[in-house]
């Protein structure tokens, strides 16, 4: 449920504690779960203070990541279920700002993105509205369109992320927001990403992740276009703009097993970023902040 971000409706502003000051822009890197999981206790105490951190931003406002702005309190809406989903300011959502902020990480800005080729399978998202927005003009997005209830006219093309139609070493950068979970089959996905990037190019990535453990978690297996998957216990389908009814169908939810899947497919070096940042509107779930994928070629 959306709350009121403005300041008479939230009560008093919450004093600035330690933790708070400690998640006010925290960015962390990650390259195996035994050197995130001697942090995980830390992480959870921090992230039992991200709904304090979530008022700060609706006192306060927020400094969208690559473009400096800085958005007002009057135009962010906040839901307080899952902040990872929410934090809506600029058409983007917390999750995106995480990308967004390791780009800046990273050491790009909007005017380097200018001058790569970058590739999306998302089409009508407010995220893609806003690359364009910033006169991103180098983008290639599509949708995988199998059974989809709303086929987008004019803004991409269909594309299977397990067998992409694109030429190697075709981008420098492609974003796959909240996919991975979607894909049949995620080691042919990642493959096929390490195929169409150009060497130097990077993946940047999202995704509901098992923090907790190192293996992936199965929800559904595949056996073909002719049949139902063979799904391990309750079927679970997110949201999907062009799938309104039904939404998508979950198959896994990464672990950190996927940064040794990463470096097994060849990427030459394999990150998670963990962004926790409420001066940036990018706040988490469970723990504080949004992992990001960094993979790069």
């Amino acid at each position: 449920m959306a709350v009121s971000t403005s300041p008479t409706s939230l009560g008093s502003e919450p004093k600035l504690r330690k933790e708070l000051l400690r998640i006010h822009d925290d960015h962390q890197v990650f390259t195996s779960f035994e050197a995130f999981s001697v942090q995980l206790p830390a992480l959870m105490q921090w992230g039992r203070h991200r709904h304090d951190a979530s008022t700060c931003v609706a006192l306060l406002g927020l400094l969208e990541p690559l473009s400096g702005v800085q958005i007002e309190p009057r135009w962010i809406r906040i839901s307080r279920d899952n902040l990872r989903e929410s934090l809506l300011a600029g058409g983007c959502l917390s999750r995106h700002r995480a990308i967004t902020r390791v780009l800046e990480h990273v050491g790009e800005s909007l005017a380097s993105l200018h001058g790569q080729h970058i590739y999306l399978p998302e089409t009508s998202t407010g995220f893609v509205a806003w690359l364009r927005r910033h006169h991103i003009r180098n983008l290639e997005v599509s949708d995988f369109l199998q059974d989809a209830e709303i086929v987008p006219v004019g803004v991409g093309n269909h594309q299977n992320l397990c067998a992409l139609t694109y030429p190697s070493h075709r981008f420098d950068l492609v974003i796959c927001n909240d996919v991975f979970e979607h894909v049949y089959d995620l080691p042919r996905a990642l493959e096929e990403v390490y195929r169409v990037l150009r060497p130097g190019g990077r993946l940047l990535a999202t995704f509901p992740m098992a923090f907790g453990q190192q293996e992936n978690i199965i929800k559904a297996e595949f056996r073909g276009t002719q049949q139902m998957a063979l799904f391990r216990g309750e079927p679970e389908y997110h949201g999907d703009p062009i799938r309104p009814t039904r939404g998508s169908l979950v198959y896994q939810i990464p672990g950190w097993q996927i940064l040794d899947l990463a470096s097994m497919i060849g990427f030459s070096a394999v990150m998670m970023h963990l962004v926790s940042s409420w001066k940036c509107g990018v706040l988490g779930g469970d723990l504080p902040g949004v992992f990001v994928a960094d993979f790069l070629r």
